[in-house]
């Protein structure tokens, strides 16, 4: 499979992205929603909400390129499967182990074994960690991707990806008519099925995608929208009004801002420089940073208050300094400990 380093660019992004949501979340708490200090927080905030749905799109971009033309054995897929759980869900498991430690240092849980079960398999014990379920499962269908690929045009792939996606936002609705409720819908993959399938197709037509993503339309037309998209939520957000069906209208901001994002991947590949050295140092920790700076949160939500730090500036101000720095340098660490143990 060729390198595509836009991609990694893509996924790095994402990650810087993803701790800057979780940097301002206190802020969309705390703010006042009709001040302007809480429009400088809430733009960026809900702007960067796409980033689930990226990582799920590059994963199934790669997926594409690299099985979409195999034919697919019994051993190929448990080894595909095997390598998937050996990145993606040993370290997953490793963290909650950590997370469920110090929360029972902190109070914050029971400390039982059925407990601790119930947060791995659902992935509820910190917000990052449904994303590992999710993924996990689209890893798990992968005959039905190649399958998929290989049988059925774009058009209807993507259609059908798109309805499914719709029906499962009313699913809970739905089934509470007939006396079921639905939990957890948004750690099923269903859910998220447009993204997965948008990389498929983009993956397979990869050569053809590439002259639209480095159009000018294209980023006119993506920035225009998603910065209409972002007005359109604050003004509910500053008004303390939700109108009905906005998943559908998320689910069109989300699919336009990848593709923008995407566009921006592949002019940064394309030039080279600082920024490209940068991404592809944060890229080599996106994952375990991903997993493990939410625990640093934890600890400053714990501490910050003690220490009499309860202006929102400055708690935001720290939170980004140390979401930024201390958990790149933990995993960094980490990574050097392993390669001595693997050279011993």
């Amino acid at each position: 499979m060729k390198r595509r380093p836009e991609l990694d660019y893509m996924n790095a992004i994402a990650c810087l992205l993803v701790i800057l949501i979780h940097v301002l979340s206190v802020g969309i708490v705390e703010a006042d929603p009709a001040s302007w200090q809480a429009a400088a927080i809430y733009f960026p905030w809900r702007l960067a909400a796409f980033v689930v749905p990226m990582f799920l799109y590059t994963a199934a971009v790669k997926l594409a390129q690299q099985y979409g033309g195999a034919d697919l054995s019994p051993g190929m897929y448990l080894r595909y499967v095997l390598r998937r759980l050996q990145k993606i869900y040993v370290p997953y498991v490793l963290w909650v182990l950590l997370y469920y430690a110090y929360y029972i240092r902190r109070g914050y849980v029971a400390g039982n074994l059925r407990e601790l079960l119930s947060y791995i398999w659902i992935g509820n014990l910190s917000s990052p960690f449904y994303f590992v379920i999710i993924i996990m499962q689209f890893y798990l269908l992968m005959p039905l991707w190649v399958w998929l690929l290989r049988r059925v045009p774009a058009c209807v792939g993507m259609g059908a990806g798109l309805f499914v996606t719709l029906c499962m936002f009313q699913a809970g609705a739905f089934a509470s008519h007939f006396g079921v409720t639905l939990q957890y819908t948004d750690r099923c993959c269903l859910t998220y099925s447009v993204f997965w399938v948008a990389g498929l197709y983009a993956g397979k037509y990869y050569d053809r995608l590439l002259p639209v993503l480095r159009e000018r339309w294209t980023w006119i037309f993506s920035g225009a929208a998603v910065g209409l998209y972002g007005i359109f939520f604050y003004l509910q957000y500053a008004n303390n009004i939700t109108l009905y069906g906005t998943s559908g209208i998320k689910t069109a901001a989300d699919l336009l801002s990848i593709l923008l994002v995407h566009a921006v991947g592949l002019r940064l590949a394309a030039c080279g420089g600082f920024v490209t050295r940068l991404l592809r140092g944060v890229y080599k920790y996106s994952f375990s940073v991903y997993l493990c700076h939410c625990l640093f949160l934890t600890a400053l939500e714990a501490h910050l208050p003690r220490l009499g730090i309860t202006r929102l500036s400055a708690v935001l101000s720290i939170r980004a300094l140390v979401c930024y720095t201390l958990p790149f340098l933990l995993c960094w660490l980490l990574g050097k400990v392993r390669r001595v143990f693997q050279k011993t």
